[in-house]
């Protein structure tokens, strides 16, 4: 029976299925639809119907939940708190809980929910962080979503613009190859017309020539001079003109090279791209990833570790162990800007102190002062203010430096970065104004 068979206290003291009042104090009911009944009444039915069912309103029983002690059939009136069950009172007078500490069922059902509910208390506060890990998770994965969406168009924005190039390229080279193609077809045709030319006039001489030939003396003879004079008139020696040919190593010779180095004009390489999974919430970012705006407004991104939460921190997306590394950072009319490296160590999440010991080699501009972020921190002087800030990184002498490019005498040097690896730090709270890590120049060189 689904509330199950219970010890039967009722005001009416008759058995459901018999009809009897009861004779005996072992009395069962069923705490789905409240009927009592006869032990035997009950057992009875029971074996007639194959199953332990309420023979008013047929719920299945659950022995799990009965009030009577299965071994001696009496009352569970004692809790055990040796073997956390209840028992009967035979059990713990003469059976095997004699040993054991008992004490009455309703002091035992209150401190268990009591101890059940304190058992609890963590498993809900886990609920709940489990919850919360799911609503990032379902944030991550439509921010996944996104950005994969987002990028994928930004790579065929950035494809057409190389196939545009491309397309416009192709045409001005096979414009200048019909060009040269219709003058040197022109030069060639010229020089058909004179060979034609020359070709009939000559044609003409010898042909008049041979005919007065045919001639009989005085007819030949008083023509003669005409005709000799003709044949004095001979013609230079038809030449073969150089450079009447395509030029065809001229549009073929390197093509990919030189399609590929006039591209300089259309590509930008900066040496430090932003990392958008590291940026806080109030960052805007261009589509090239390479300038930052601080706002008013605040976006809704996941939570993912690498994301800074409190300040208006990011990182570069790439690191770096070894070797020398530089790039600039335009700072023109911004009024709050920390820049410098981190280490890939750092904890993200919460406010940060700016000094060696906790990660950070940087300087930093607020209020009209400059400042080398050490520990203490070293005030800069500056004989103008910067416009840029080139950071120079030199990871196999463990330091770093600032310069303003237009002076000769570095900013700041830090020596002493101990990290394994670090990552170029940005800082800004300036909301007029945005920072922008500006292009390398490119260059193109041939070993001969």
């Amino acid at each position: 029976m689904e509330a199950e068979a219970s010890v039967f206290i009722e005001e009416d003291p008759s058995c459901s299925v018999c009809g009897e009042i009861f004779s005996v104090p072992v009395v069962l009911s069923c705490l789905a639809c409240g009927c009592g009944f006869c032990q035997f009444c009950l057992q009875q039915f029971w074996e007639e119907q194959g199953s332990k069912e309420c023979p008013m309103c047929s719920k299945k029983s659950d022995a799990s939940q009965t009030k009577l002690c299965e071994e001696h059939d009496e009352k569970l009136t004692y809790f055990c708190v040796a073997d956390l069950c209840p028992v009967c009172e035979f059990c713990f007078k003469y059976g095997s809980h004699t040993d054991h500490r008992v004490y009455p069922i309703k002091e035992a059902e209150e401190d268990c929910k009591e101890e059940l509910k304190t058992a609890l208390k963590p498993l809900k506060e886990k609920l709940n962080l489990y919850k919360q890990a799911k609503q990032t998770a379902d944030q991550v994965a439509d921010h996944i979503k996104a950005q994969a969406e987002n990028t994928e168009r930004q790579i065929k924005e950035e494809f057409e613009l190389l196939y545009k190039f491309l397309r416009e390229e192709e045409a001005e080279r096979i414009q200048l190859l019909k060009e040269e193609e219709k003058l040197k077809t022109q030069n060639i045709n010229d020089r058909i017309m004179d060979i034609t030319n020359e070709l009939a006039s000559l044609a003409n001489t010898i042909r008049t020539a041979e005919q007065e030939m045919r001639s009989q003396d005085i007819p030949f003879l008083k023509s003669y001079k005409d005709t000799i004079k003709r044949t004095w008139r001979k013609p230079l020696d038809p030449e073969v003109l150089s450079g009447s040919l395509i030029d065809v190593a001229k549009h073929l010779g390197s093509l990919k090279f030189k399609v590929w180095e006039k591209m300089k004009n259309i590509v930008k390489f900066t040496p430090v791209t932003l990392d958008p999974n590291t940026v806080a919430n109030c960052f805007l970012l261009s589509k090239d990833l390479t300038t930052v705006q601080c706002l008013t407004q605040t976006f809704k991104l996941p939570n993912n570790p690498e994301r800074f939460d409190v300040s208006a921190e990011m990182l570069g997306s790439e690191g770096y162990s070894l070797g020398r590394h530089a790039w600039d950072v335009d700072v023109k009319n911004n009024t709050y800007w920390v820049l410098g490296v981190a280490s890939e160590s750092i904890n993200r999440k919460g406010k940060h102190v700016l000094t060696p010991a906790e990660g950070f080699w940087t300087i930093r501009f607020r209020n009209g002062e400059y400042k080398a972020c050490s520990a203490p921190w070293s005030p800069l002087t500056m004989s103008q203010d910067p416009l840029v800030i080139r950071v120079v990184l030199d990871m196999d002498r463990s330091k770093v430096t600032f310069y303003d490019p237009r002076e000769r005498t570095p900013l700041y040097t830090f020596t002493d970065i101990v990290s394994p690896r670090v990552l170029p730090y940005f800082c800004t709270a300036c909301k007029e104004h945005p920072l922008r890590i500006m292009p390398a120049r490119l260059s193109v060189t041939m070993d001969r």
